[in-house]
């Protein structure tokens, strides 16, 4: 009543004026007290956004001009601090997809940093979780769940283990249906070998004949390795569909195996995934509509749900280099796609080692890669520290002699005074060309350096991802206007775009002290 008396002497008398009854003046509580719950959850919600936007652009000062948030720099997000880690994940996914903060790019710039670590460091502690359990306990299909959120951390919406469990059970209530129509059984709780080929019988109509599923023979995606992504577009490379059948097989008392074919083709495909009928011996072909084979140790051994996963890891990874080679043929930029194919193997080989910390040859690689492309080195040191091999060799002093010059000089704060002679300034689109293109390619300055002979280079962010050390010559200044640049580094450096030019941020500014105002002469 006093959260009542609070309201103006017009609003009582129009609350009061309603009540003719015990029920009215129950029902008028009840909402007063469900609007100022709503109330407090928002000012509560609004103030963890506050909150995390200052965290963002105070990342922005420690770590400019790198623009990598190190293992410690995002705890400070860390998700136990908050009540629930999806309020954290949607005030970050806001900064990252919400049109009310588009204009903050460098906010959302750092908010996919911190959601993806986020994301990377949950899912991998779930997977080690997974990884200590029991041969017999450790669930394939979460295991491949976590695997593909990994690959999509940077989605709005990535799997959901729970929504693909649903599908999962959708499917077998159809088996099921058709198990009780055809053969009237249901839900038979001993299965046997007659039982069993019946239930498999019914499995094959309903994930072959009804549904559709099948295996993409060529021309391979990561939409067909993704389970949710399967489920719904029921074309499917063979490892994700031998988990759908496994899973369903299992909701109907049938337990499955994974064991590997092994055939003379030494390529990619040398190895193909069947299901050992665990009871029985025999084999399920799942990428062949469920076809029964007749079990040979020899030929078909055996694969632990450890060794099913990395192999699941290094489909993708395969996948998506040859998505990179492809878009190498059609579109012909070197040095981007030498850029996402580092990128891709970084990623990848980060993930082998989260499924398992033994992975010697992986860690070595992550780290090495983490050097070449001047990631922060904190994670590959601790990946290096897990491998005994690893902990004492010469690629740890490598890592730990850059981390340690990484941090230097993201403390060494300088300002860069203009000269009489440099023609731009940071922020300006310019339009490149230079001898190997045959048209001018976008592009927006985001840094320059004089070589004390009175000539100026510029450091360009491309339209499509590259960037470069160029010479002044190449460049030339775009006046229409609405050249927005897609590079997945602008952020880093500007904070908005105003149709004309891309507005430095904070760290940018100070660098550069001197080329806002330079910048807006130049431009009508």
């Amino acid at each position: 009543m006093a959260n009542i008396l609070s309201f103006s002497d017009e609003v009582l008398c129009c609350i009061f004026a309603s009540i003719t009854n015990l029920r009215d003046l129950h029902n008028i509580m009840l909402t007063c007290h469900r609007f100022l719950t709503i109330i407090k959850n928002y000012n509560h919600l609004w103030g963890l956004e506050v909150k995390v936007k200052d965290m963002l652009l105070s990342l922005s000062s420690r770590c400019f001009p790198v623009g990598e948030p190190s293992i410690t720099e995002v705890q400070i997000f860390n998700c136990d601090k908050y009540p629930t880690l999806s309020g954290i994940e949607n005030v970050l996914q806001n900064h990252i997809f919400g049109d009310r903060l588009k204009e903050n790019m460098t906010s959302r710039f750092y908010a996919r940093k911190v959601l993806k670590c986020l994301r990377y460091q949950r899912i991998e502690k779930k997977l080690q979780e997974l990884m200590d359990l029991p041969e017999s306990k450790t669930s394939i299909l979460e295991g491949a769940v976590l695997i593909c959120q990994w690959a999509q951390a940077e989605e709005a919406n990535p799997i959901s283990l729970s929504n693909v469990r649903q599908k999962l059970r959708e499917i077998s209530n159809q088996v099921k249906e058709i198990l009780v129509g055809k053969y009237n059984i249901a839900d038979p709780p001993n299965v046997t070998p007659s039982t069993a080929r019946k239930v498999l019988h019914c499995i094959n109509q309903v994930l072959y004949d009804e549904m559709g599923f099948k295996v993409m023979q060529s021309n391979y995606t990561l939409e067909n390795v993704f389970i949710d992504k399967v489920l719904e577009s029921r074309t499917s490379f063979p490892i994700t569909l031998c988990i759908i059948y496994r899973e369903v097989a299992l909701r109907m008392g049938i337990y499955c195996e994974p064991v590997l074919a092994i055939t003379a083709r030494p390529d990619f495909h040398s190895h193909t995934f069947l299901l050992k009928w665990r009871e029985y011996s025999n084999l399920i072909d799942a990428p062949n509509g469920g076809v029964m084979r007749h079990h040979n140790p020899a030929t078909y051994p055996e694969i632990s749900a450890e060794n099913f996963l990395l192999r699941m890891v290094e489909y993708m990874r395969y996948i998506r280099l040859q998505s990179i080679r492809a878009r190498r043929r059609e579109e012909g930029h070197p040095r981007t796609l030498c850029r996402l194919r580092r990128q891709n193997e970084l990623s990848f080989s980060r993930l082998a080692c989260a499924v398992s910390s033994e992975q010697a040859q992986k860690a070595a690689l992550y780290a090495q890669l983490c050097l070449d492309l001047d990631m922060p080195l904190e994670d590959a040191i601790q990946v290096l520290q897990r491998v005994e091999n690893l902990r004492c060799s010469r690629l740890m002093e490598n890592c730990v002699t850059k981390a340690k010059e990484q941090q230097a000089i993201m403390k060494k704060k300088y300002a860069q005074f203009r000269l009489p002679f440099v023609k731009y300034a940071v922020g300006l689109v310019m339009a490149y060309k230079g001898s190997l293109n045959k048209s001018p390619v976008f592009c927006v300055i985001n840094s320059w350096t004089n070589d004390g002979k009175n000539k100026t280079r510029y450091n360009v962010l491309f339209d499509g991802g590259d960037s470069s050390l160029v010479p002044e010559g190449t460049l030339s200044l775009l006046n229409t206007g609405s050249n927005i640049i897609d590079h997945p580094n602008i952020g880093m450096y500007f904070k908005r775009f105003d149709g004309r030019r891309y507005i430095p941020n904070i760290e940018l500014r100070t660098m550069y002290p001197e080329d806002e105002a330079f910048a807006l002469s130049l431009i009508p």
